[in-house]
């Protein structure tokens, strides 16, 4: 009841800390993340979660995702596999974006987002709704967005940052800026690592074998070459060590080890009317798998994927852009249990964008060839109206898809070459709301998917991937954010809240591990060099079986931190955080209690 009546006064004060992304100001940067993104998401809500979020948040993005997203997170257990859900959708359904390439596995078509670390990013961004006109298979549900920044002008400067808590879990980031009017590069470097052996509360037990290690190389430079082209790379370097946890009935030995290496080269000419820009990307992503970490043996795979991408855009008049995107993409995969296999897939998109006094629209279509099997014609029709300063709205509907991953097409054990690409149309209504400090969005949507990917058993038991069911996802969202000013006070309050209704159409079932109800909501106060925080986050309850008999309850927790500044001019940020306040116990599979109640200290300098 407690965390009932908190979980609606935030609702009433307001929500989460993010903005469109249209109304931002890029003054004195280069944005060399996603150009996409800013240019071609008019049409559908787009919430930004800019640095300040991300230094108060758990490291682990779907740490930082779950107080601050409307998206469920499914998880093996604190720090372990993590999988996403996007308006009802799976987690090969969530596409995760970084500067503007899609990064999802290419074995499993979807990112665990415990394996990566928020330190190296200066933006982490929310698309809602459909996106496979621009970023391509999985972009279904909606997509995450790993942005990086440029900033030229003359500064050098130095973040630091420590934390240890609960556990023996300890984090360090480090991240270097030096620029002139020219030229600009960063360089950045995070490690966290923690016994994860946190007690089961109500039992004896606590968790085993759920240690972790995860570190991140980050660098990134780019230079003005006169006044119409810039050249840009930027690199990103993981590797993560796991103990994957066991259940409550069953403990395990197993261990999991991954490298992903992020390399992107652009090169951009602003000539007139013309805006050209190359891109060429490389991604290596590898794993090993120890069924039994003390011993020499194990399963592996390696995917290598090559991108080209071109895009050229032309305005038209002032008020008409028209772009071309041309891509080709060469993966190549093997793997202990897939073998050795290639993919090519090319694709051309056209995209144009029409403001009209108040009036705007878009239009996006994509065509797509692969080695492998036919793709559909992909679109994005979105069209918005300002009714007033205090009030607008938007309509986006579009087909998007999902095709067959390594694993799907190859898998020793089951694999099938004859699976046909997942596809789905979405429709999504938005408005809104600008009522002074009070900033409101409210989007409803309808999602159809047809030939969706699943693994079933046959009649043997063996498990085999699919294409089975018709799926009809509806729901709504809603975002608020309040801020106030008062002489020296600040007072902050953040909130979403996410109704989704999903059904098997096939079985006439809810979907499982959908939540019909999830809210997050926060509030921040803060008086000179002193500031407080207060996040909860609810999720409601989840079905676990395909035939409903079986379900986890719902759960409610929170987090509070207070922190205190000074120094000058070297500034100097302690804190203290409690996770977990009211010691909840929760699962979000069966069998996998989650942490209680930890203590987190922490100390940030910047030079």
């Amino acid at each position: 009841m407690r965390h009932t009546c908190i979980t609606f006064l935030f609702l009433i004060l307001g929500v989460s800390g993010w903005a469109q992304l249209d109304s931002l100001q890029y003054l004195d940067e280069v944005i060399l993340s996603d150009v996409k993104l800013q240019q071609h998401s008019r049409g559908q809500q787009v919430s930004v979660l800019n640095d300040s979020v991300l230094e108060r948040n758990d490291h682990f993005l779907a740490g930082l995702l779950k107080f601050n997203a409307p998206i469920y997170f499914k998880e093996n257990g604190h720090g372990m596999v993590s999988s996403a859900s996007f308006r009802g959708t799976t987690a090969s359904q969530t596409a995760v974006v970084w500067n503007g390439i899609n990064i999802n596995s290419q074995f499993t078509g979807q990112t665990d987002f415990n394996s990566l670390t928020t330190a190296g990013f200066d933006q982490v961004a929310v698309r809602h709704g459909g996106g496979s006109v621009l970023y391509g298979s999985g972009a279904v549900g909606g997509s995450v967005h790993l942005n990086n920044h440029f900033h030229f002008q003359n500064a050098f400067s130095t973040e630091m940052g420590l934390e240890y808590g609960s556990f023996n879990s300890y984090v360090g980031n480090l991240k270097t800026r030096l620029s002139s009017e020219s030229t600009s590069s960063w360089f950045s470097f995070s490690h966290q690592a923690s016994d994860n052996d946190f007690n089961y509360l109500g039992t004896e037990r606590y968790n085993e074998n759920g240690d972790y290690k995860i570190s991140g190389l980050g660098l990134g430079v780019a230079h003005l070459l006169g006044d119409h082209h810039s050249i840009k790379f930027i690199a990103d370097y993981t590797t993560g060590t796991r103990g994957f946890s066991g259940t409550l009935t069953a403990p395990s030995r197993s261990e999991h080890r991954d490298i992903n290496s992020r390399n992107l080269l652009e090169w951009k000419a602003n000539l007139k009317k013309f805006t050209s820009t190359l891109r060429l990307a490389y991604l290596d992503e590898t794993y090993r798998y120890y069924e039994n970490r003390q011993r020499d043996t194990y399963s592996y795979g390696r995917a290598r994927t090559g991108l080209a991408q071109y895009d050229l855009s032309y305005q038209l008049r002032d008020n008409i852009k028209l772009a071309g995107v041309a891509e080709y993409r060469l993966t190549n995969g093997e793997g202990s249990d897939v073998g050795e296999a290639d993919r090519q897939v090319g694709s051309v998109a056209l995209l144009l964008n029409h403001q009209l006094n108040r009036f705007f629209y878009e239009v996006s279509l994509r065509g797509e060839t692969s080695d492998r099997y036919d793709s559909p014609l992909l679109y994005s029709l979105s069209g918005g109206y300002q009714f007033s300063p205090s009030y607008s709205m938007r309509l986006n509907f579009s087909k998007n898809y999902r095709i067959p991953t390594f694993n799907d097409l190859f898998w020793r054990a089951g694999g099938k070459m004859d699976l046909e690409p997942e596809q789905s149309l979405q429709v999504d209504l938005g408005h809104q709301f600008n009522l002074g400090n009070l900033e409101m969005e409210v989007s409803t949507y309808v999602i159809k998917i047809s030939d969706l990917l699943r693994w079933t058993p046959d009649a043997s038991g063996l498990w085999r991937p699919e294409n089975t069911k018709d799926v009809l996802n509806y729901g709504l969202e809603t975002s608020l954010r309040y801020q106030k000013n008062i002489h020296q006070h600040t007072f902050h309050a953040t909130s979403t809240y996410t109704y989704i209704k999903t059904k098997d159409r096939t079985l006439g079932k809810e979907l499982i591990y959908v939540p019909g109800h999830k809210v997050t909501a926060g509030l921040g106060y803060s008086l000179k060099k002193l500031s407080y925080t207060y996040q909860f986050m609810y999720t409601d309850e989840v079905f676990t079986s395909s035939d409903n008999a079986y379900k986890l309850d719902g759960y409610g927790i929170s987090n509070t931190g207070l922190f205190y500044s000074f120094g000058k001019p070297l500034k100097i940020r302690g804190g203290v955080e409690v996770r977990n306040l009211w010691n909840t116990y929760y699962e979000s599979l069966p069998s996998r209690p989650m942490p209680g109640r930890s203590y987190h200290v922490s100390l940030r300098i910047e030079i």
